[in-house]
């Protein structure tokens, strides 16, 4: 059996991201930081389980959906950023990232969004809200799952 119960494919884990990325968007935490990055980084993986070697000899036309994905993820400095968050949290101490981040306590003006309670956590990374890293990537795997479908936006708050 591929995943783990009825996270069985990747469709399932992206609705598991939907899920958790929502409630980390309405209110952040680290507990939910740790829900939202291992979907994140690896639901590449699920969509294209042969990675960069089913593609690296084809022309960029004659990829699938799923290799270009897999190759635009891997290009985007937030998914970069991701990776090294998800890592740190798999390997500990395996990439220090202290000098990388922060956590300011209370609503700020730039960094917070419409319905933040004022006593938000902004989670930063190298100097930006950790949702603003995590949005892009979101956006990538949802036009992924609902390009059939126009009109469609993302279910999480920006």
């Amino acid at each position: 059996m591929n995943g783990v119960y009825s996270i069985n494919s990747p469709r399932r884990l992206f609705e598991r991201l939907v899920r958790s990325f929502t409630a980390f968007c309405e209110l952040p935490s680290e507990d939910g930081i740790l829900d939202v990055i291992f979907p994140l980084y690896h639901l590449r993986e699920w969509i294209c389980p042969g990675g960069f070697a089913s593609y690296k000899n084809k022309p960029e036309d004659a990829r699938t959906k799923e290799e270009l994905l897999h190759a635009h993820l891997h290009a985007m400095p937030e998914y970069e950023v991701v990776r090294s968050l998800c890592n740190a949290v798999k390997h500990y101490n395996a990439e220090t990232l202290s000098d990388r981040t922060d956590v300011l306590e209370g609503f700020r003006a730039g960094l917070g969004r419409v319905g933040d309670s004022l006593g938000v956590t902004h989670f930063m990374v190298d100097g930006r809200e950790i949702r603003d890293l995590f949005w892009p990537i979101y956006e990538v795997y949802f036009g992924y799952f609902h390009e059939a479908q126009p009109g469609n936006q993302p279910d999480a708050a920006r």
